[in-house]
């Protein structure tokens, strides 16, 4: 049972790096039937959920995970992020305050993260843009979800505008911009600034491919001189 277990864990955190955060899902809740309230548990549940989209269930799973095993960095980060997300400047800046108390914060990039988000939380006009940024970014979803890649590339790069902290619309724009409009160099910029907020497996295998395409390129062009 021990080694399912591990198994369903690995799996698991392989889908979430990969971006597959249905199949992530699946794997932890596999776990989930044999270790209910165990902190691997409800720490990627939460994670895996806030990024499907579930703020709610998210939230749900990372507070019983802080009211059975205390405060952490981590359980303070994600929360905000949810708190963010719906709206509440006072929740989240809360949240982010708690979360720079930590050691972890002081690295990079989760220092310049933190102060990054502390500062529109503080910020009526900042956190208004941010709301708006968060209205782009569904759209671009819904645009991207019905094939309309033009407009979603618009959306995301609205929201990034809108809310500089807002990695996923830069990811998400790069991932355009790289595979549908065949412009590297323009993913790149977008998934640097996305890796300069956040540690993200995801982006980093993004920014390799930005490079590789980049590279190509360059070979093409050397080739026909």
């Amino acid at each position: 049972m021990k080694l399912l277990d591990s198994l369903s864990e690995r799996f698991g955190l392989n889908a979430y790096a990969q971006g597959d955060y249905e199949r992530a899902e699946k794997w932890f809740r596999r776990l989930e039937r044999t270790e209910p309230e165990s902190p691997r548990v409800l720490r990627n549940l939460g994670v895996i959920l806030l990024a499907r989209g579930d703020s709610e269930g998210a939230a749900s799973y990372l507070r019983r995970e802080e009211a059975l095993y205390g405060e952490s960095y981590q359980r303070h980060r994600s929360l905000a992020d949810i708190a963010y997300a719906a709206g509440d400047a006072r929740g989240s800046g809360r949240r982010y305050a708690a979360a720079a108390a930590f050691p972890e914060a002081a690295r990079e990039p989760d220092a310049a993260f933190l102060a990054a988000r502390l500062a529109v939380c503080r910020d009526a006009k900042l956190f208004e843009r941010a709301r708006k940024a968060a209205e782009a970014f569904s759209a671009g979803e819904r645009q991207r979800d019905v094939g309309d890649r033009a407009a979603a590339y618009e959306s995301f790069t609205e929201a990034a505008e809108l809310d500089p902290t807002h990695w996923p619309a830069l990811n998400n724009a790069g991932a355009i911009a790289l595979s549908e409009r065949g412009d590297p160099e323009a993913a790149l910029g977008h998934f640097r600034r996305a890796a300069a907020l956040v540690r993200h497996p995801l982006i980093v295998r993004n920014i390799a491919a930005a490079e590789a395409e980049i590279a190509k390129k360059v070979a093409r062009k050397e080739h026909r001189k």
